[in-house]
């Protein structure tokens, strides 16, 4: 099992600090992640549940009011969170890329995008300038960008919304890393180039034996392209299991009011069904179940304890007192 882990978070904590005030307020609390290698891992949930402070906690890129407070990341066995940032630095770009979610802040605006991408190049391989720029070009052109060489030269505010997206994809691709880690890389995208770019990651694990740790609101991606998932709310994972098990048998009453709300050709007419409420304050999070509040099937006891993260069999994970699995029955 160790063999095919290429990283294994354990027991992970971040808070951040505001308002002047002296306590901090935990986003992530006590998350276990495992992602195999040569596999797709997807972690889904509402805005607000912790899902890309997970990743820049991993990453080494939160901002200065956050802080890891506990756990590890071990990475080929290497816990990531103990590294200096000069260390991080050697690591990031290279064996573990990012695909962040607003291209329009991750870009440098006074950079033309193909010398920000040639520089994650020349920092970690020792290639020519020439050589950058045709390796940019290819990869501009592989992630659907027309006239890349035109492009090359062009500064962020000069592309659309959707181009600029492309262009952070091609940036954390080029170099073919270990792990790619996509906040909501297909966002501003349309069907036809999501479907391209959802192809090129694939073509990259297969071709290379990367890894991906896709997060994502969008459980028709996690279908297409997901081996595992797990569902975050509130800064815990509720629910763990393979994408056809979540699909067809998830147990946690939040993963189920997801999967009820996706829209369905046969239910032409009907009004789609939708989670009542909004993902807690994390400075007022409920005594009991995170999700009580909210769930129609919550009684005393959730309201009262914390349901643990039980094994229901084979790998599948769920964070619920009366689990019941049945899929979209809501």
């Amino acid at each position: 099992m160790q063999e095919n882990t290429l990283l294994r978070v354990k027991g992970l904590y971040t808070s951040f600090a505001s308002d002047g005030r002296k306590d901090r307020a935990t986003a992530v609390n006590g998350v276990d992640l495992t992602i195999p290698r040569r596999k797709t891992v997807g972690l889904v949930g509402e805005s607000g549940c912790g899902k890309s402070v997970t990743a820049l906690s991993i990453m080494g890129l939160l901002a200065d009011n956050g802080r890891v407070d506990a756990g590890k990341a071990l990475f080929n066995g290497e816990d990531l969170l103990a590294l200096s940032d000069r260390e991080m630095r050697k690591i990031r770009g290279n064996r573990i890329s990012m695909i962040f979610q607003e291209p329009m802040t991750s870009l440098n605006p006074v950079l033309t995008v193909g010398r920000q991408i040639s520089e994650a190049l020349r920092l970690h391989s020792d290639i020519s300038s020439r050589e950058a720029k045709q390796k940019c070009i290819e990869i501009l052109d592989k992630v659907g960008i027309p006239e890349p060489e035109k492009r090359f030269v062009c500064y962020p505010h000069q592309l659309s919304g959707g181009l600029r997206q492309r262009v952070m994809i091609g940036m954390a691709m080029v170099l073919k890393p270990d792990l790619l880690i996509a906040d909501e890389p297909t966002t501003a995208l349309d069907v036809s180039i999501e479907a391209q770019i959802l192809r090129l990651m694939r073509g990259l694990q297969e071709e290379e034996g990367t890894s991906i740790l896709m997060i994502t609101h969008n459980l028709g991606v996690v279908a297409e392209i997901c081996d595992e998932v797990y569902v975050m709310y509130a800064g815990e994972v509720v629910e763990r299991a393979d994408v056809f098990t979540l699909f067809r048998e998830c147990a946690h009453p939040y993963t189920r009011g997801l999967m009820a709300s996706l829209p369905r050709m046969r239910a032409k007419g009907e009004k789609l069904y939708n989670i009542r409420g909004t993902v807690p304050n994390l400075r007022a999070m409920p005594a009991g179940c995170r999700f009580s509040p909210r769930c129609d099937f919550a009684c005393e006891k959730c309201r009262r304890e914390k349901p643990p993260l039980e094994d229901l069999g084979n790998g599948h994970l769920c964070r619920c007192f009366f689990p019941e699995k049945g899929g979209d029955t809501l």
